[in-house]
């Protein structure tokens, strides 16, 4: 029997990738939907790796779209520069192998996983365009939606109280639109990393229940003793 080979049972496991290593990469959805629809033979990115000047420090390793692959969808933004990031090794714990079978017949073993790494895009003007797409096109749309009850008709007054609460309202601060909070609080962290919900809302002059609601989709709230109760925006709007 070849070396390669080994029988299990009535089954053959090929063992002639055994001594392959294997990166273990986490990609992003819009990154891994895109490969999902590209042909198999089409050439999908290009790896780099760069060897640091110091030795103590880790290699640099970059992932770059190819243009057939951009070209899958010429009407969405996606970004091409791609950075690998180590985020465990496996040397000195236990291996991870990958296994494939055929016709459910002979197992194969693809090799082991050596390397776990992230990918995650370079902050650059493409990056900010693809951002910028996802949270415009994240808005949820309008729908008609239909009634199951006779609505009242009311004989109409002079003023009704919400226009008496407008006109309370009226020399208080303006409600801004979410793009425009967004604009503000983006140039806000563009000179700083951490605020409070009070320099925010000096900043914005817009309500505590605004922000907090539009904080939580783009901020984090620090716990630590450093900057503790204080807002920073979430690692993928960062750009120190």
């Amino acid at each position: 029997m070849p070396q390669d080979t080994q029988e299990n049972g009535n089954k053959k496991n090929n063992l002639s990738e055994a001594n392959r290593a294997i990166w273990l990469v986490k990609v992003p959805k819009y990154l891994g939907k895109l490969w999902d629809k590209s042909p198999s033979e089409m050439e999908v990115a290009t790896i780099r790796i760069q060897k640091p000047a110091i030795s103590s420090e880790p290699f640099k390793v970059s992932l770059s779209l190819t243009p057939e692959l951009m070209e899958l969808e010429p009407d969405s933004p996606i970004a091409s520069e791609h950075e690998l990031n180590l985020c465990k090794t496996a040397e000195g714990t236990n291996l991870t192998g990958i296994f494939s079978t055929l016709d459910n017949e002979e197992q194969s073993i693809e090799g082991w996983i050596t390397h776990k790494m992230q990918c995650l895009p370079v902050y650059n003007t493409q990056y900010l365009k693809m951002k910028e797409h996802y949270l415009r096109s994240a808005k949820p749309p309008r729908r008609v939606k239909p009634l199951n009850h006779i609505v009242k008709n009311y004989k109409p007054v002079s003023s009704h109280a919400h226009n008496k609460d407008d006109c309370k309202r009226k020399d208080g601060p303006k409600m801004l639109s979410k793009d425009n909070i967004m604009d503000l609080l983006f140039q806000a962290f563009e000179k700083h990393q951490y605020y409070t919900l009070k320099d925010l809302q000096f900043i914005t002059k817009q309500s505590v229940f605004v922000l907090k609601a539009i904080l939580k989709d783009i901020g984090d709230y620090n716990k630590d003793p450093a900057h503790k109760k204080m807002w920073e925006l979430k690692e993928e709007y960062r750009h120190y």
